[in-house]
């Protein structure tokens, strides 16, 4: 049962973590349908929604706007029951979000073995389709190395072959692999990183990350439940949005002192000091179609970690695969 509204107050010293922010409701409900909704694929109640938003200053309107609009775009998928309405993660949203938190949430990236992957982009494609396919690699971590190829040192297959598909450039797209050669020496080829990643803009972003939340690493675990939801929350949002900058390189490609390393450590522990208070908050706030709100801490625990599961990281079964296994 979810508590009366006003019985939660955010505290005034943790709402001014959020200062100089600007946060739009669209990329908050995504933040919040990404790290509260996808681990258990529930429909939550609208009027949950907008008591979610509220301490980050977004209004009802607000809320019923980007939920709209996220319906329309087929993120969301919109369920009434009586006169109240229910929004769940779409089919092709919780894709999105999976995918998403394959980065957001992973844990380091893998010891590099040297090769490349090489997306080549025909001349001849729409450019609806090329700029959706570089605003998609973009985000998968390539950098464009020259007009019409994009690389990336580590590149996840799979996800590349989504993106492909997705953008209906299967005929516009070849992808090679290329191997760096050890006869050469690798500081030309970091300071081409270092450009083309624009990596002292990413760094420098990553150095606001850890000014901002890193004096409340320590108490973390202390917070009251509205206060540590709000920081888990806006952690996430933050860290979500400097990653859609940063290409997640290799160790051997980054400058010794890279912040990168210092903000993920951070994001890791303080997620974890406030994954207890923040999930009773949602317990006691967030109202769903389908029974209470599934208790999602053991998979919540495995994000920032580089533990392995069957399931994709941090994600509960359907209720109707739990039904099923227990046929």
């Amino acid at each position: 049962m979810a508590t009366s509204p006003g019985s939660e107050q955010l505290s005034p010293r943790i709402a001014r973590l959020a200062r100089g922010l600007k946060l739009g409701a669209n990329s908050l409900l995504v933040t919040l349908y990404g790290d509260v909704v996808a681990p258990r694929p529930q429909s939550v109640w609208l009027g949950s929604l907008i008591r979610l938003a509220a301490p980050f200053g977004i209004n009802d309107r607000l809320v019923r706007t980007a939920t709209f609009r996220l319906a329309a775009d087929d993120w969301l998928a919109a369920t009434r029951i009586g006169r109240r309405s229910y929004y769940g993660l779409s089919e092709a949203g919780l894709q999105r979000v999976l995918h998403a938190g394959k980065r957001i949430y992973a844990g380091e990236a893998q010891e590099w073995d040297g090769r490349w992957t090489l997306v080549m982009v025909r001349g001849d494609v729409r450019a609806t389709v090329r700029q959706k396919l570089k605003r998609e690699l973009l985000w998968e971590g390539f950098g464009a190395i020259a007009p019409g190829v994009m690389a990336h040192p580590s590149a996840d297959l799979g996800s590349l072959r989504e993106i492909i598909q997705s953008a209906r450039a299967q005929d516009y797209v070849a992808v090679m692999e290329a191997s760096s050669l050890e006869a050469f020496a690798i500081r030309p080829l970091q300071a081409l990183m270092h450009q083309t990643f624009k990596l002292g803009d990413v760094a420098d972003a990553w150095q606001a990350l850890l000014r901002r939340f890193s004096p409340l690493a320590d108490e973390a675990a202390d917070l009251a439940p509205v206060d540590a939801f709000f920081v888990r929350t806006l952690l996430v949002h933050e860290y979500r949005r400097v990653l859609l900058r940063d290409p997640n390189l290799p160790e051997a490609l980054l400058p010794q002192d890279w912040p990168g390393r210092t903000a993920r450590g951070m994001c890791s522990g303080m997620y974890g000091a406030l994954l207890e208070a923040s999930e009773k908050y949602l317990h006691g706030v967030v109202e769903v179609a389908e029974g209470g709100l599934l208790d999602a801490r053991p998979a919540l625990r495995m994000r920032f970690t580089h533990l392995t599961s069957p399931q994709p990281a941090g994600l509960l079964p359907s209720p109707a695969a739990r039904e099923r296994g227990r046929g």
